[in-house]
């Protein structure tokens, strides 16, 4: 008995390593952010935020994705609005290789606003990075800018957690 186990370890020792090697290469489908924002809109007036973003991957760096959010002005805390949006957006990366920073645009053509005075259109450009200080686990930063149709614009800063 002594003697097998010896042989019968050097003919699993290439099994077990094939198994390693043939584990799935990395491919980058998608992601997700929670995230905090504060800015301003056209009159000056300070604007913060949270709310969650999605995007998966359509074409090389093509997405589509959405986002969701609850904005408010702190000097008047009785008007709050929340968001959503979807729309296209880009990543300049490589999706079959692991990148530390990942940039991206995104364009939110479809969405709405929701406030104490009712529904209004809404939409939204972005621009920001990823920075991936884990395989599936980031650092995300950017611009975004919201246009509602209630004629108001606001432009705020994000930071957030990424996921993929």
């Amino acid at each position: 008995m002594k003697g097998t186990v010896l042989p019968l370890a050097i003919l699993l020792l290439p099994a077990a390593l094939a198994a390693q090697a043939t584990s799935k290469p990395f491919r980058y489908n998608g992601s997700g952010t929670v995230f905090f924002s504060a800015g301003a809109c056209q009159h000056g007036n300070l604007n913060v935020g949270v709310g969650a973003a999605g995007e998966g991957f359509l074409w090389r760096g093509l997405t589509l994705g959405g986002e969701a959010g609850y904005y408010r002005f702190p000097a008047d805390p009785d008007v709050g609005y929340g968001v959503f949006m979807i729309g296209p957006g880009y990543h300049f990366v490589n999706r079959n290789k692991p990148a530390k920073i990942d940039p991206y645009l995104n364009l939110r053509l479809v969405g709405g606003a929701f406030s104490s005075g009712g529904f209004s259109g809404a939409g939204g450009l972005g621009a920001g990075a990823n920075y991936w200080f884990k395989e599936r686990l980031g650092l995300q930063t950017g611009v975004q800018v919201h246009v509602l149709a209630i004629e108001e614009a606001i432009v705020s800063f994000r930071v957030g957690l990424a996921f993929r």
